[in-house]
């Protein structure tokens, strides 16, 4: 497992965050503290030796910003009291339900923030949220921070363009359905003259929510802002189960329930603890999170192939369709493509896409076959595997021609800029904190990942991008060059190995004719 630096114990805790956790009720708590941890940011480290297993984290209710108390505590509260209303009186739940939210929670939650943010800047602090709006950052560095043109022309031929197309798209959804309710809000003079919610007051909540929300699946996947634990750094080592979610018997003095988290492995003191945001490539975890690590080091480097019936094309796009549904597949699916081994189920559904059956029962026979027998039949005298193999190896060729850049421009960009990160002074506090730990204790060392090269000139020797890096277009266009060679290598990787198990099936056939 990759080992991790102690952090800076000499940056002096931000204050605000401080004073929101520690009221009697609600203390921080005392296994972990806030400090700078590199490149990587705020983080909470180990105050003491902790074992795996331990709950090293309990955040409370009260602590926890939800929709619920964004539509209670906005400006706009009394039109999306109206809205809930008129919602609650035409749906069918019983008198003891709660009523039905106004608003997505994501646009309640972003309305909220961007109101802190603006009074904040006018200098009304009357929230009692306001010290933590006060220390979020004010560029989260998701792809909403991008500039448009630049996005689409660092993932033209990525499968992460889809990905930001999906991102921006809702939060455009969500300011379309948040623009009329504010200008009315305006009009009807429930909004204070120094709240200017604009569009760009909009687009900051979303990034900050997009990079900071916690789903809880033990509160049914309801959507929350937690104080404190979003301090928490992502490790792409960290165990799949090692998430936030919501324990009804943790105890936070007399109060029962919270946010907890329990320790994946052991942490000596002064060690940053970390939490998996889930199995993210690179590139998702930029573009969402606004940080990258290394894409060779992520476990969880993908390349997703987006396969679909071709409803223009086929003529018995139908019939696969509905073949599909039966067997509980959808018409449109990305799998994960990885350096080592293939998917379940893709060669299955390729099968199916790139079969010509004569007849309509044909076609759903060969579905049964792939998908409940997991065989690959003859389909008029040819092999169902290798025609599967041939279509993924066309898709990879298909795909590798559609990056704007050649893997060798790729390698020159990624490589160049990783001497020109690694030597990059942080500015503002984080440079502060990293001065003067160096003076105190000596040049924090980090250590090389696993297996990748340790030459500067690598783009494997790429550190852990953190926000600060990734808001500057130089370093983003690096960051992208990096997760382009990895997904090529993947592309690669998956065609040889398609062409070999082809080669395998070519020869069988060979040896099964000749008896």
């Amino acid at each position: 497992m990759q080992s991790h630096p102690i952090c800076s114990p000499s940056h002096p805790t931000p204050s605000p965050i401080i004073v929101f956790t520690s009221s009697p009720n609600d203390p921080p708590p005392p296994q972990l503290l806030l400090r700078q941890c590199g490149r990587e940011g705020r983080g909470l480290v180990a105050s003491r030796p902790l074992p795996r297993g331990e709950v090293m984290l309990r955040v409370p209710d009260s602590l926890l910003l939800t929709a619920e108390r964004a539509a209670e505590e906005s400006c706009l509260g009394p039109l999306l009291r109206t809205r809930s209303t008129v919602a609650a009186s035409s749906s069918s739940t019983g008198s003891g339900a709660p009523s039905p939210l106004p608003l997505p929670e994501w646009s309640l939650l972003a309305l909220l923030l961007a109101e802190l943010r603006c009074r904040l800047a006018a200098g009304d602090r009357a929230s009692r949220w306001d010290p933590y709006v006060a220390v979020l950052p004010q560029r989260p560095g998701t792809v909403l921070d991008w500039p448009a043109k630049e996005a689409k022309q660092l993932l033209r031929g990525s499968p992460l363009m889809r990905l930001a197309d999906s991102i921006n798209g809702a939060a455009a959804s969500s300011w379309q359905e948040l623009e009329p309710l504010i200008a009315q809000g305006r009009k009807d003079g429930l909004i204070p003259d120094h709240v200017a919610l604009e569009k760009s007051d909009l687009d900051w909540a979303f990034g900050v929510l997009l990079s900071r929300c916690i789903r809880l699946p033990s509160r049914g996947d309801v959507q929350v802002l937690s104080p404190w634990a979003d301090l928490l750094n992502h490790d792409v080592e960290a165990e799949a189960g090692c998430h936030l979610d919501w324990d009804p018997t943790a105890e936070v003095g007399a109060v029962s329930g919270a946010l907890v988290l329990r320790s994946d492995r052991p942490y000596t003191a002064g060690q940053q603890v970390y939490v998996s945001y889930g199995s993210k490539s690179s590139g998702e975890l930029l573009l969402s999170y606004g940080f990258c690590p290394p894409p060779a080091a992520n476990p969880h480097q993908d390349y997703k192939l987006r396969l679909a019936v071709d409803r223009q094309a086929d003529p018995l796009a139908d019939l696969k369709v509905a073949a599909l549904a039966r067997h509980g597949l959808p018409a449109e699916v990305e799998f994960p493509l990885k350096l080592e081994g293939l998917p379940e189920g893709l060669l299955q559904y390729l099968a199916l896409l790139d079969a010509r059956p004569k007849v309509a029962q044909e076609t759903y026979d060969l579905a049964s076959l792939l998908f409940e027998g997991g065989t690959f039949p003859l389909l008029d005298g040819e092999d169902t595997l290798a025609l599967a193999l041939r279509g993924l190896s066309s898709r990879c060729t298909a795909a590798l021609k559609a990056y704007p850049t050649s893997m060798e421009v790729d390698q020159a960009l990624a490589a160049g800029a990783a001497a020109a990160v690694a030597n990059r002074q942080p500015r503002g506090p984080r440079r502060a904190a990293i001065a003067s730990t160096i003076s105190a204790t000596g040049p924090i060392a980090v250590p090389p990942t696993s297996g990748a090269p340790s030459s500067p000139t690598s783009p494997d020797s790429l550190p852990t991008l953190g926000t600060e890096d990734v808001c500057v277009s130089s370093v983003r266009a690096a960051a992208v060059a990096g997760i382009r060679v990895r997904e090529r290598q993947i592309l690669q990787r998956t065609q040889a190995a398609a062409s070999a198990q082809l080669g395998d099936v070519k020869r069988a056939a060979a040896r099964t004719r000749r008896r």
